[in-house]
């Protein structure tokens, strides 16, 4: 078991990896929302969909910057886990998904040396968050959430990591919001997320973490060893 490392790849998406497995998070590699909806990306994907390596894919909830339906078809899915709520299982599956795991809030899945957990979020359609442990570290990633006092409920969890998202629209937190919950789960690092993708649905990071002792900004597609992001707070 290697050094744990995370790579934001844009929007909600996480590459998570110890260098023996990869966990991917809600890939959004395609221009799918400009396709449907005339909201262009800001930034180009991080990798393009055949390219991307993972042995695992988790998809919070059914929209399509989270299950990207351009993107899916293409990647190499024999033997791919793909994870996400039952709602997302029929986007899934006409998207060539075959090995299909309901994922739905109080789900545990196991793989390699990471135990991914899914946990509340209040969000347009059924969502979940993620609480990924590895070892001995713990890492919360929000998922797209408006803000609600369950979510504090992580407290207890001695977090070290919580990735939050912070634009403010279309079933999400605000920046105050985000910067609340953070405190109150009281992480060793604070990482802003779902921003920089749709000029129409963005935010300033720096608005988070300015406010936060524990805040950190990453840099798009950049690979951060945890200890690292931990010891350097």
């Amino acid at each position: 078991m290697g050094e744990l490392t995370i790579r934001w790849i844009g929007q909600g998406g996480y590459l998570f990896s110890d260098g023996n497995t990869t966990v991917c998070v809600d890939p959004y590699l395609s221009d799918v929302v400009n396709r449907v909806a005339g909201r262009p990306r800001m930034v180009e994907p991080a990798v393009q969909p055949e390219a991307l390596s993972c042995d695992v894919v988790v998809c919070t909830h059914n929209h399509l910057d989270h299950i990207d339906i351009d993107a899916i078809p293409r990647m190499q899915k024999e033997g791919l886990p793909f994870l996400a709520p039952s709602h997302g299982e029929e986007t899934l599956r006409s998207c060539g998904v075959t090995d299909y795991t309901a994922f739905d809030e109080g789900a545990v899945y196991q793989i390699g040396a990471f135990t991914l957990k899914a946990v509340f979020a209040d969000h347009s359609v059924p969502a979940v968050g993620l609480l990924l442990c590895h070892g001995n570290r713990k890492i919360y990633l929000s998922g797209d959430t408006e803000y609600h006092e369950k979510l504090k409920e992580l407290s207890g969890e001695a977090l070290d990591i919580a990735i939050i998202c912070i634009n403010g629209r279309l079933g999400n937190m605000n920046v105050d919001q985000a910067v609340e919950l953070t405190k109150a789960l009281n992480p060793t690092v604070g990482i802003p997320t779902h921003y920089g993708m749709f000029e129409s649905n963005t935010e300033d990071p720096a608005k988070y973490t300015s406010r936060l002792t524990c805040g950190v900004e990453l840099n798009y597609n950049q690979v951060y060893e945890v200890e690292e992001l931990i010891k350097n707070v």
